[in-house]
């Protein structure tokens, strides 16, 4: 893990935006607007400045994940033609991987999302009609906070399995939006029912906490499902969960997530029943805004696994006998297949390519032919396809291949699978070292 890698960073502010923004939509058409609804509208002034504060955490929690979304982008694409992001935005290359890829057709998809919720955030605040464009903004909100899942690790699994997954990771990230994100506007509810001198409050505070105390109920109990399903996919076994730093930091936001659970119990077994108690309020106020802070921290964590290869995949490769030499190339791709490619020596010369073929249960996979295309790190370069041949161990081979320069290459494998079927794993980045 290369935590001197801004790309690391830039994931983790761009899902805690995300799920800031999601979690906000949600709390105030869930949680809040039934809460208001009880005083029958004898707090307006206040309820409206509170309103008014939900739809700015919404605007800045999406204008941040615009914005990290595009540094993202002009990284990657970056990473891949290994160009100054500058360049890559000049000369073409962003729109080349938001245009070509998986994940930046994804990444414009969200950006349509986050602008239509923008807009209707601010339509919906004077609108008679607010009970529809609340539910339009859910439904937009739930859009931007899952699309990520069909970009990720899950993604880019193929198969029915796939699919699974990807459900899986889609359901995570509502439960982690609905509760995660809610924690902020909550404190903000809190600190205004506190403030204000009106009994009705109290009644909005009870409401408010009863509710989202439910809603926490169901989002811990789907994200306990979830990160199961989540942990036999990316990390496999034991010994990888505490062997390998991806599994390491999947310990971490375990402990951040058990922490948020004490917490939570606090707020609902002992502070919850005492609401009408001053010293209580307070403390489920700083209690919400504690969980806020761990809620975030795994989140941040979740930006950092996501820039990981998944400790499984790392096993099941080592299982077949698969050990990277020292000096080699190395890329595991996910697609409707998978995909192992070694480049030996991983620098710039001449080297031999070693490709390895795997269905979603990583069992060997029966090709007829196969072809491995290298692109050079560079816009204008033109990628070079090799045909490869059947080797020992169910591996096929490539004995010359020209890595004309060092950098981020790209590389594509296809395959000819049986009568009519043909599948292209990839493209994907991989390294190549300067000559010795």
């Amino acid at each position: 893990m290369n935590f001197a890698d801004p790309l690391v960073y830039v994931r983790a502010v761009h899902f805690a935006a995300t799920i800031g923004a999601a979690g906000a939509v949600f709390f105030q058409v869930l949680i809040a607007e039934p809460a208001f609804a009880a005083t029958r509208d004898a707090l307006p002034p206040a309820i409206e400045r509170l309103r008014h504060r939900f739809a700015w955490l919404v605007w800045t929690g999406v204008a941040v994940a615009i914005l990290s979304g595009a540094i993202w982008l002009g990284l990657l694409a970056a990473d891949i033609y290994d160009t100054p992001a500058a360049e890559v935005w000049r000369n073409g290359g962003v729109w080349t991987v938001a245009s070509e890829t998986r994940f930046g057709q994804v990444l414009l998809g969200r950006l349509a999302l986050a602008i239509t919720l923008a807009l209707i955030i601010l339509t919906a605040r004077s609108a008679a009609s607010r009970p529809r464009w609340d539910v339009i903004a859910v439904i937009l909100a739930a859009g931007f906070l899952i699309a990520p899942a069909w970009t990720g690790h899950a993604g880019a699994a193929p198969g029915r399995g796939g699919e699974f997954l990807v459900t899986s990771d889609a359901l995570h990230l509502v439960a982690a939006g609905a509760w995660v994100g809610g924690l902020v506007p909550l404190a903000l509810l809190l600190a205004a029912a506190r403030r204000a001198k009106e009994p009705e409050w109290t009644t909005v505070t009870v409401v408010a906490v009863h509710r989202f105390s439910w809603l926490g109920i169901a989002c811990v109990g789907s994200l306990l499902a979830t990160a199961f399903v989540n942990a036999w996919y990316e990390v496999g076994t034991f010994d990888a969960l505490v062997a390998t730093d991806y599994g390491r930091l999947v310990l971490l936001k375990l402990a951040l997530f058990a922490a948020m659970v004490a917490f939570a119990s606090i707020n609902r077994f002992h502070l919850t029943p005492r609401l009408a108690a001053a010293d209580a309020a307070r403390a489920l106020q700083r209690n919400t805004v504690a969980e806020a802070v761990l809620g975030f921290a795994a989140v941040a964590a979740v930006g950092f696994l996501g820039a990981m290869a998944p400790a499984s995949h790392l096993h099941h490769h080592e299982a077949y006998g698969g050990a990277v030499p020292a000096d080699a190339a190395f890329v595991h791709i996910h697609s409707d297949v998978m995909a192992e490619v070694t480049l030996m020596p991983g620098h710039a010369g001449t080297a031999r390519a070693s490709i390895q073929l795997f269905d979603e249960h990583f069992e060997p996979l029966i090709a007829q032919d196969v072809t491995l295309t290298l692109t050079p790190p560079h816009t204008a370069s033109k990628p070079i396809t090799y045909i490869a041949v059947p080797g020992g161990h169910d591996t096929w081979q490539v004995g010359r291949v020209a890595l004309t320069q060092p950098g981020n290459w790209t590389v594509t494998v296809g395959a000819a699978l049986g009568r009519n079927r043909r599948l292209d794993v990839g493209p994907a980045p991989i390294v190549i070292e300067p000559a010795p």
